[in-house]
């Protein structure tokens, strides 16, 4: 398991990093969405140029990415709903690792 590191505050408002993700290393693209009636923060993951995911929602209280099938494992957001002050500091963004079957 891996704490995603994400910033908060206008200054991160368009966040782009990568964080290796155990064999996969894993460009993040994130966003604040100001023009919906509430704040929100959306997520694309590309690894080796190839987006695995587009427009994911950063909600607390599930896998994020589960139906996407990207086989890089789990993405599970936690924590209070999102603000533009409190990402990365009221909620997390945690890799789990996927399952090996012996």
């Amino acid at each position: 398991m891996l704490t995603i590191p994400l910033a908060a505050g206008v200054d991160n408002a368009h966040q782009r990093f990568s964080v290796q993700l155990g064999d996969n290393l894993i460009s993040f693209e994130i966003d604040f969405i100001s023009y919906l009636d509430a704040p929100a923060w959306s997520m694309n993951i590309v690894r080796g140029g190839i987006r695995l995911a587009a427009g994911v929602m950063l909600e607390p209280g599930s896998d994020i990415i589960q139906s996407y099938r990207t086989g890089i494992g789990q993405m599970v957001f936690t924590g209070k709903d999102v603000t533009l002050d409190n990402l990365g500091v009221d909620n997390s963004l945690v890799w789990i690792p996927p399952v090996v079957e012996i």
